[in-house]
């Protein structure tokens, strides 16, 4: 029994190896990096320890906890089901987006080298989960506390707006639908594909989360009296774009929509935020 249970317990680290331990390092190295540097004058550790701190007898903090793991929750089970639900549907749209947008991914991945496929699967895996919330720290910090309200409103409305293009409209990930484009992440490993998949099925590519997230925060953050969190995260958005086209995730046209959609939904969270209190639909409800 003991030899099976080590030889098990050696396959699983094996297959956890560096991809979620040191994943999970290097996602905490650039929270605590990115608040730094937007943030010098503040130790990014107790930055976080204060926000919790201070928020964490208020009830809408609850509300916003209820928020982001139902998001979370939705995803995994729009994920677990999407296979299912798209051969119900018996349709998909990407040989549309072949038709109309030809060759122009492969433009992404002319030049393309080892050093460069790394940082960009890091932006794309690592960074991009933080971005979030190392914004509306800043802002906290920075006393624009609606600025940090805007930010996750944006993102739910992001998200709530998107699913029904991921079940309804389902369009292939740009790698796997012709020989003309790469999943560049493959050749640094196969498990960091593993590790995205719970939380992303290979048919919901239209529009891209990635740039709707990032742009929305940019977008937000514009507003922002912090000249450096401006322009390092105008500097990301751009990073996250360029990955998630050049490791062969996104078609260009998934991109645009993401664009739409988060210059959409960033007037729509502005809006709500400065017009409505929304956090008082919980308040009512208890």
């Amino acid at each position: 029994m003991m030899p099976i249970l080590v030889g098990g317990l050696q396959g699983v680290l094996a297959h956890l190896d560096w991809v979620f331990l040191l994943g999970g390092g290097l996602t905490a190295a650039f929270y605590l990096f990115l608040l730094k540097w937007c943030v010098p004058s503040a130790n990014p550790l107790k930055l976080t320890w204060t926000y919790l701190r201070d928020h964490a007898t208020q009830t809408q903090t609850l509300f916003y906890a209820l928020m982001l793991f139902g998001i979370i929750f939705l995803d995994i089970l729009e994920t677990k089901y999407d296979d299912i639900i798209t051969h119900y549907l018996r349709w998909d749209f990407s040989s549309l987006f072949l038709h109309v947008e030809g060759s122009a991914g492969e433009l992404f991945q002319i030049i393309h080298f080892t050093g460069l496929t790394y940082v960009l699967s890091v932006v794309y895996l690592y960074v991009f989960p933080v971005i979030g919330v190392v914004a509306v720290l800043a802002a906290y910090h920075g006393g624009e506390k609606e600025l940090g309200r805007k930010i996750f409103w944006a993102a739910i409305f992001n998200y709530v707006l998107i699913l029904p293009f991921y079940i309804l409209m389902p369009v292939s990930e740009r790698w796997s639908v012709d020989g003309d484009v790469t999943l560049l992440m493959n050749q640094i490993s196969p498990l960091l594909i593993e590790q995205l998949r719970p939380m992303s099925g290979l048919n919901n590519c239209f529009p891209s989360f990635h740039t709707s997230l990032a742009v929305s925060i940019a977008l937000v953050l514009s507003r922002s009296a912090n000249k450096r969190l401006r322009r390092t995260f105008y500097a990301i958005t751009a990073l996250v774009i360029y990955s998630t086209l050049y490791l062969g995730f996104h078609w260009v046209l998934d991109v645009f929509g993401g664009v739409l959609f988060a210059s959409f939904c960033t007037l729509l969270a502005t809006w709500a935020v400065e017009n409505l209190r929304l956090e008082l639909v919980f308040y009512r409800a208890r």
